[in-house]
C-alpha cells in the first residue's frame, strides 16, 4: 500500500531518531486507570527464576458497589506495558470492570512497574543493567504468566479465572498453556486479540529482513536489551509526543505508518508512545525474529550445537498448539499486516476448543488499542466472557 508522500523507511528513522531523547517518563497505567476514574492496586509476584513482576489492578467498577467480580488476567503486547489496556474510556480493563470483572493486568518482566521492583530480600530496586536478560517467549509465558495466575487465584480465592492477550501478549498466552497444559485447568476462558504465531504472511515490508538477514544479526550483536539506551530505565519518548505540538502530529503520523494501514484513530490513544518501546531482551527480539524466517511457531532457536543441548534435536520443536485446550475467543482484523488472517486461519486450526472467531473488518493491527470504534468490540468481549460456556 503507498504510504502517502514520505517514504516508509523515512517516517521510521525520523521517529527512531526522536526516540533517542531518553526523556524520563512518570506516566503510567496507575495514572490511566486514576484518570479515568476507577480505583487500582498494585502487586509485585517474584517467579520461579526470581524476577518480580508487577501487576495492576482494577478490582472493581467506578459504577458499582464495590463487588468484586472473577478476575482476568490480561498480557501485553511486545515493547509495550499493561498501558495498552487504559488509553482511554473505551479501552478493554474499563469496559471489563464495568461488565463485573476483577481485572488485573500483567506487565512481563523488565517492562512496565516491573521495571522498579524491589528485591523482596534486599528490599532495593536492582537497576535494570545489573539484571540478566538472558529470556526469551518462553521465560514469559513458563514463568511470568503462571506465576502471576497462581498468585491472583491465591489472592481472590477463586478456582479459575480468564485470561486474555494482545498481539505478543497472546502469543505468550499459547505459550503458557501448550509449555504448561495443566494451567488450562486454571483458565475459563481464553482471549486471543490478533495473536502473532506463525507468520507466514507478515507485512512484506519486512522482507528485508529475510533477504538481508545481516542487517539484523548486526543490529543487536553484543547487546543484552533493546532498544539501545544509556541504561534501560530510562525512557525513549517521555513528554514529546504528548506536549511538543510539533512532535505530536509527526507520532500522529508514524503511528499511522507503524499500524501499516490508513485507518482511524483516536488521537487521545498517542500517550502510549509516552511510554513506547519499553527494553525487552535481545533473546526475545530474535526469536520474533526467527519466527518470521521459520514460518512456523516453535521455540528459540540456538543453532545446531545449542539445540541439540537444549532439545536433543537438530532444529527447535515447534509449541504443541493441542495442548491448549482452553476454552478460546480470537478476535483478529482483516486489514492486519502483522496477525493477517491467513495466518489466523493456520493458528485456528491446530487449536482443539475455539468457541468463536471475529473478525473486525476496519481494524488495523494497534486499532485494538487506538481505534475509535473500538467500544463495540470490547463490549463483544465482555458478552463472550459473561456467557455460559
Amino acid at each position: 500500500m503507498c504510504i502517502h508522500k514520505i517514504p516508509y523507511v523515512l517516517a521510521c528513522t525520523v521517529f527512531i531518531i526522536y526516540s533517542q531523547l531518553n526523556v524520563v517518563s512518570t506516566f503510567s497505567t496507575a495514572d490511566q486507570i486514576i484518570g479515568n476514574g476507577y480505583p487500582v492496586e498494585t502487586y509485585a509476584v517474584e517467579t520461579k527464576d526470581h524476577y518480580m513482576v508487577g501487576l495492576e489492578r482494577i478490582p472493581y467498577s467506578k459504577n458499582g458497589n464495590k463487588t468484586i467480580g472473577k478476575p482476568i488476567i490480561l498480557l501485553h503486547g511486545l515493547y509495550g506495558t499493561s498501558m495498552f489496556y487504559t488509553l482511554s474510556n473505551k479501552s478493554l480493563s474499563f469496559i471489563l470492570s464495568d461488565a463485573g470483572f476483577d481485572v488485573w493486568l500483567l506487565n512481563f518482566r523488565l517492562a512496565g512497574i516491573s521495571k522498579y521492583m524491589k528485591n523482596p530480600k534486599t528490599n532495593v530496586v536492582t537497576p535494570l543493567r545489573n539484571i540478566s536478560w538472558d529470556f526469551s517467549f518462553d521465560e514469559l509465558g513458563i514463568y511470568d504468566t503462571t506465576a502471576a495466575i497462581d498468585y491472583i487465584l491465591n489472592k481472590t480465592g477463586y478456582s479459575t479465572l480468564h485470561m486474555g492477550g494482545y498481539s505478543f501478549g497472546a502469543t505468550i498466552c499459547l505459550i503458557a498453556l501448550a509449555e504448561r497444559p495443566e494451567y488450562n485447568n486454571k483458565i475459563d476462558k481464553l482471549v486471543l486479540i490478533t495473536p502473532t504465531t506463525r507468520m507466514k504472511y507478515y507485512d512484506r515490508r519486512l522482507i528485508m529482513l529475510k533477504i538481508f538477514p545481516f542487517l539484523f544479526h548486526r543490529t543487536l550483536r553484543g547487546r543484552q536489551y533493546v532498544p539501545k539506551m544509556k541504561h534501560p530505565d530510562d525512557q525513549w519518548f517521555g513528554n514529546q509526543c504528548k506536549n511538543n505540538k510539533y512532535m505530536k502530529l509527526f507520532c500522529i503520523y508514524a503511528m499511522d505508518v507503524l499500524q501499516g494501514n490508513y485507518l482511524s484513530i483516536d488521537y487521545s490513544t498517542i500517550d502510549i508512545l509516552k511510554t513506547y518501546p519499553q527494553p525487552t531482551s535481545v533473546k526475545v527480539m530474535t526469536h520474533y525474529y526467527q519466527l518470521i524466517l521459520a514460518d512456523h511457531f516453535r521455540k528459540y532457536d540456538y543453532g545446531k550445537k545449542g539445540n541439540i543441548k537444549h532439545y536433543q534435536s537438530i532444529t527447535p520443536p515447534s509449541y504443541d498448539l493441542s495442548q491448549v485446550t482452553a476454552p478460546t475467543y480470537i478476535y483478529h482484523s482483516k486489514y492486519d499486516v502483522i496477525a493477517p488472517p491467513k495466518d489466523i486461519k493456520w493458528l485456528i486450526q491446530r487449536l482443539p476448543n475455539v468457541k468463536n472467531v471475529t473478525m473486525v473488518k476496519k481494524f488495523s493491527h494497534m486499532g485494538f488499542a487506538t481505534s475509535p470504534y473500538l467500544r463495540p468490540i470490547n463490549i463483544l468481549i465482555a458478552k463472550h466472557l459473561l456467557e455460559n460456556k
